[in-house]
This record gives C-alpha cells, structure tokens and sequence, in this order.
C-alpha cells in the first residue's frame, strides 16, 4: 500500500510540475514475452487519428464482424495512433503485462530532450471474483521549442525559434461487475489538453521581419477539456441470443467558452444458427452545440451546420460461414434529422472463399457508410483547427474492395488488396486566410468537395518467427479524384511504414521502425504547396533488471529531418525518451 501511494504521489508530482513550466498504443501483435509492458516511444509530434477511422466514442466495441471498416481517408500524419490511446505527443504509451496476481498495478516514467516529460499509473483499487474497480491516470507534455527555417519557408529571412508546449493529462475510473448471464461495466474519463499554436503564419513572419529571434507563442494558447461517462452492458454470448448496449455523453470545452455535447447510443444483438446469424446495429448520435453568452469570435462561415442534429443509423445483416468460406449480407440505412441531408440506404455485402486450405483466400466486398464530423471527431484529428469550423457530415455511397490473403511460407503471410470509395462531401483542412486583412493563420479550417472517388491499392507482409522476432512491412497508394478542387490537401499519395522486434536475450528487448509519407500538398492562400517527404527512423530497446522493474530507451528521428505534420507545424528534430516501469 505504501508502494502504492508512493507511486500515485510521484505521478501527481511530476503533472503538477509540468503544469507550473507552462503556466508560470505500439502497434501490432505483443511478444508473449517477459517484455509485453512496453511499447514504441514515439517522437514529440502531437499524434493525429486517421481521418473517419476515428470513433467519436471512446472505447466502443462493435461486436465482431468480417467486412473491412469504411474510410473515407488515408494518413494525415505521420504518426497515426490506435483507438483508444490519448490524442497527445505520445513519447510514451504502456500495457500491462498480463497479471499473476489480480491486484497488480504498473507505474510508468520518462524523460528526454526538449523538456519532454511521461507518466502513467494504473491500479485496481479493488478486485474480486465479480467486480473490478480501476483508476488509470496518464500525463504527457512537452515544453521544447521548434525551429522555423527558410528551408521550409522562403519568406523568413532568417530563423525563428517558436515554443511547441503541449500539455495533455488524462484520469480514468472504471467499474465492472460480472452477473451470472451479462456483464456491466461503466468509466468515467476525463481529459485536459493545453498547447500553443506554434506554427508558421503572418505573425511569425512579421516577428522575423523586425528581427526577433524567438517567440514564446504566450497569446497563442488553447486548450480542451473533455470529458466522457459511459456505460456498457453485454450479454456473455453463451448462448443463441446476444446483445451489447453503450451509452456515451461526450463533452468538449474549449479555453474560449465553445461547447460541444455529443450522446452517442450503440445496440447491436445476434442471433446464431448452425452456420449462420442474423445481427442488427442500431447507432445514434445527438450533437448539440453552445455557444458563449458573448460569440462575437465565432464567424462560422458554414452557418447551416450550427443546427443541432440527430443521426440514426440501421444495419441488418446475415452471415453465413461454412467450411468454404463466408458471406455476409445487409444494408446500411442513414437518417438525419435537422442536418439538411437526406436519409440513405448502401449495401453491405463481404464475402470470403478458400482456394486452398491454411494457404490462399480471397475476399471482396461492396459497402458504405455516413460519417459524423463533430468538432470533438475533428479536435483529434487536427487540434490546430479554428474553433469555428464545422465541418459537414460525410457519406459514402460506394465502398467497394477485394484483396487476396495468403501465407506464401511457413513464417511469412501477404495481404493485398484494392478498392474504391465513391464518397459526397469529402472535407480536407487547409490553412485560414483572412480575407479582411489578406493574411494567413496557423489555425485550420475546411473544404469540400461534392464528390470524390479515391482508388487506394496496399499490401501487407508479416513474419513470425516464435516469440524472438517480428517484422511487420505496411504499404499503400492512394489517387483521389477530385471535382471541385486541386488537391486532396494534406493527404498523402504514398506510404511505407516499416517496423521489427528482436528478443535478443530474456531480458533485452530491441526495436527498429521506419515510416515513409509522400505526395502531401497543402493550400496556403491561393498557392499549391508541396509538403516534405516524411522519413522517420526509430530505435529502441527495453530492458528487464527485476521481475518488479524494466527499463527502455527509444530513439526517434534519428535521421534528423525537418518536415511539417500540417503545413507550418515543423516537427521536433532528433530525439531521445527513456525511463522505467515498475510493476507492482
């Protein structure tokens, strides 16, 4: 218990210090090793989530299904993270390893270069048979300073050191209990994220102009709160009948009084046959907006988004497997009510056939689906966007795909696919221009486009050999065609992403990791703007002393390269994280 309280303590210390400097997920299969508890520490970079891969509800889990997800987008950073992580630098994320004894908690810490601080604490405060009580508490922020060259941007005459703060901590108590034929768990989790819009823009400029050096960015601050109650009920899926209920409120604040009040309702039952079921999903979402006594900043050049609005979507299904293959069949029904957008009915229909037993499948599929762009869903995406931009929902009439599955040896499997999506109201960011005062911002709003396709092509190769090593080869393409403007803005037309684990000895774990982006392009007033090609190098390695006790260090950008995550917003150079994790 002491222990404990020690931990809990050291935590709190190091978010309150942090906020005083201010104010005054790795992806893939974990090794079932002695080192599953830590993962890839990631370089400072305020991580962004794949555009429509987002749910806008925390920690929602569709019951399983075969057909692949709709996305409407392809990267809009470097560093995309995995649902449910916290959308902040992310130096540093951490899973549990599995627990011997069920009152095992884990204590993590970390610190490297650009004042880059990392905490997180989790705990089961009580456990028994039935009911598990959690709390969960994670601290992520950076105070270090970006450069801002004239390699990047011709007009600078010289460079411009600007300070990059960004400041996230996130607390999280959850609740389950187990009866005898459902389960019901409940959290609540609450998140606030500081940070300063760093990037380069007009002001910038005229700072350079006059011969500053550095900026601090004091005027430029915003901030997040949100805050997430959610509750969950399941059935044990032991029998025929099966069910899975969650209600989510969602509230976003902002540092300037702008409101956003999202109630989110997810149903989805199933009934089992010999070789088949039949499953329906009921979703709904309710976006409701507040505004300030005093809106006078609020321009809101869409002003036939302000409505609040509710939407509803249906999704009957069949599915029917047999030693073949799969094939599942339904429709997706999309009704809107005071949005302006019609109701919409798309097909729903995958389907997978075995060549060859353990060796060859193939599969294809015709699908769709209606997006909610809530600002929360936008906030993560781009927290640079202006508090005044909302964007449209999208739909997708058409998302049509087929690919071929195979292990082409023992150890080595390949995924290839193609597909393409037909998709209405696309929105891409670009950077605001004051048409009154003819000057750029490094805040971002939106475009649409009426109707887009996108033809994307990727392939996928893994290898497993035992719990030792595993590398993991992700690459993709992707062509928009466009109606009614230039570019897909800040999407990429290219992407490699390269990552491996090696269990040297029991006790040294190392890593190696390269992503690859090419082809973005941002609109900046009138002008077409080719971003840099994104190579990033990461290696680390996590190393166990005691059972109790691992340390890691991690190595990121090692190449050292200047490149924008949006356009203006230059990343963090060379950098270094380590520190432990302690199990207790």
């Amino acid at each position: 218990m002491r222990l404990r309280l020690s931990i809990t303590l050291s935590i709190f210390s190091l978010a309150t210090i942090s906020f005083a400097q201010e104010e005054a997920q790795q992806t893939g299969k974990q090794d079932t090793t002695i080192l599953k508890n830590i993962e890839v520490v990631k370089e400072y970079n305020p991580v962004i989530k794949e555009s429509g891969k987002i749910s806008t509800m925390p920690e929602l889990k569709d019951i399983k299904t075969e057909k692949k997800n709709s996305d409407i987008s392809v990267w809009t950073v470097p560093y995309p993270i995995k649902a449910g992580e916290t959308q902040t630098l992310d130096f540093a994320s951490v899973e549990p390893e599995k627990k011997k004894f069920d009152k095992d908690g884990y204590a993590k810490l970390g610190f490297g270069n650009y004042a880059s601080f990392y905490g997180r604490l989790h705990t089961n405060l009580f456990k028994d048979r039935k009911n598990t009580l959690s709390f969960d508490a994670q601290h992520n922020s950076t105070f270090g300073k970006v450069k801002l060259t004239p390699k990047l941007y011709e007009e600078l005459p010289s460079e411009l050191t600007s300070r990059a703060t960004f400041n996230d901590s996130e607390g999280k108590l959850s609740y389950s209990h187990n009866f005898k034929k459902m389960k019901l768990s409940t959290f609540i989790l609450g998140d606030y994220t500081l940070f300063k819009r760093y990037g380069f823009d007009d002001e910038k400029l005229d700072l350079a102009n006059d011969g500053i050096k550095e900026t601090n960015n004091d005027s430029l601050k915003q901030s997040y709160f949100r805050l997430w109650p959610n509750i969950r009920f399941e059935s044990n899926h032991s029998s025929r009948w099966s069910y899975d209920f969650q209600a989510n409120y969602q509230l976003l604040k902002t540092k300037d009084e702008l409101k956003e009040h999202t109630i989110h309702t997810l149903l989805q039952g199933s009934y089992k046959f010999d070789n088949s079921s039949l499953h329906l999903t009921y979703d709904m979402h309710n976006i409701i907006l507040g505004l300030p006594e005093s809106n006078g900043i609020y321009t809101f050049e869409n002003r036939e988004t302000l409505n609040n609005y509710t939407m509803i979507k249906l999704k009957p299904r069949y599915h029917f497997e047999v030693d073949l293959g799969e094939i599942n069949v339904g429709v997706i029904g999309a009704f809107c009510i005071n949005q302006g957008k019609k109701g919409a009915v798309t097909p729903d229909v995958y389907g997978k056939v075995r060549l060859i037993r353990n060796i060859l499948y193939v599969y294809a599929g015709v699908t769709g689906d209606y997006m909610v762009n809530n600002y929360q869903l936008m906030t993560r995406i781009n927290p640079y966007i202006s508090t005044d931009t909302r964007a449209e929902d999208t739909y997708m009439p058409i998302d049509a795909y087929v690919g071929l599955n195979t292990r082409i040896a023992q150890r080595i499997n390949m995924d290839v696919h193609a597909g393409y999506k037909l998709i209405e109201n696309p929105y891409f960011f670009v950077n605001r221009y004051d048409t009154l005062t003819q000057r750029i911002r490094n805040t971002f709003d939106v475009v649409y486009d009426e109707k887009a396709g996108l033809f994307n092509a990727g392939i996928q190769i893994t290898y497993q050999y035992k719990d030792r090593f595993s590398a993991v080869f992700n690459g993709e393409f992707n062509k928009w065609a466009l109606a009614n403007i230039e570019e897909a803005w800040h999407k990429p037309k290219w992407k490699m992403d390269v990552h491996a684990s090696y269990l040297a000895t029991d006790f040294l774990k190392i890593r190696l990791g390269y992503l690859l982006e090419t082809g973005r392009r941002a609109l900046v007033k009138d002008a077409n703007v080719a971003l840099p090609d994104s190579h990033n190098l990461t290696a680390g390695a996590d190393f166990r002393l005691f059972k109790w006790l691992s340390f890691y260090l991690t190595l990121d950008n090692i190449i050292n390269q200047e490149y924008e995550s949006w356009y203006g917003y230059t990343c963090h150079r060379f950098n270094i994280m380590g520190g432990a994790t302690i199990i207790f």
